[in-house]
């Protein structure tokens, strides 16, 4: 068993149950107690579940996943700015890869021109939309379909994507803020997501400034493991907070 799958495992049955102990675990999944340990910590240090004397308890999610209907409702002026300027970092004859999420679908939009573009993507409309583009090659990873989003996500679509040399990623988030970076809803996406910027020579974030300041349920990364950042500029706070940490690879727009 992977350990991505063991993890999964783990956190399928602590959520169930509420609280685990190590030995439980140990004895349910057949491996040794110091590797449900690591996996244990692996989980925490996502934000998945707190550490207890011998085991583990779960912590409860603060942002849900929302339907990509429900998303693609707000900050609409914001997603398409965010979309265009993102756009710019697309060179012709390049092999990029989109996220899922509302504000990519706004960036897809503003590629459609690009000549001998080949996309990879896991999210089902923005594959559909750009099929219909002949300057555009465009590659849909496996794997299980998650139905609110409309992506692909889980093993399969890791492996699926692994095998790609990528010039670009552009992804998507629930939340970010300073302390945590960005952050999605579930450790399938997470595992996704950190695939997609280990083969790309450049990983972009896309985010809307709506989702400063909060909390989803799994960290994916800070941001100086980013290229660059691209967000609108409603927030006041956050480009204070910006400046003031000195995070110097976001884009206002």
């Amino acid at each position: 068993m992977f350990a991505l799958e063991r993890r999964e495992k783990i956190y399928d049955y602590i959520l169930k149950l509420g609280n685990v102990t190590v030995l439980e675990l140990s004895k349910k999944l057949d491996v040794s107690e110091v590797t449900i340990r690591k996996d244990l910590s692996f989980l925490e240090k996502q934000g998945l579940i707190d550490r207890t004397f011998g085991g583990a308890i779960v912590k409860s999610p603060i942002i849900k996943e929302q339907s990509y209907l429900e998303k693609e409702k707000y900050m609409i002026k914001e997603k398409n700015l965010i979309g265009r300027k993102a756009a710019e970092f697309v060179k012709p004859n390049s092999t990029i890869i989109l996220d899922a999420g509302t504000t990519i679908m706004e960036m897809a939009k503003s590629i459609r021109d690009i000549k001998d573009l080949k996309v990879i993507t896991s999210n089902l409309k923005i594959a559909l939309f750009l099929s219909d583009f002949p300057n555009i090659e465009v590659t849909v990873i496996g794997g299980r379909v998650f139905t609110k989003s409309q992506e692909c996500m889980g093993i399969e679509a890791c492996r699926s994507v692994e095998k790609y040399n990528v010039d670009a990623c552009f992804l998507g988030c629930d939340a970010f803020s300073i302390k945590d970076g960005f952050m999605t809803t579930n450790i399938e996406k997470m595992h996704l997501k950190h695939t997609f910027m280990e083969i790309s020579e450049k990983s972009f974030l896309l985010a809307s400034s709506d989702k400063y300041d909060k909390k989803s349920m799994v960290r994916v990364s800070k941001f100086d493991e980013l290229t660059g950042i691209i967000v609108d500029k409603q927030s006041e706070k956050l480009i204070k907070d910006f400046d003031k940490h000195k995070i110097d690879n976001c884009v206002f727009v």
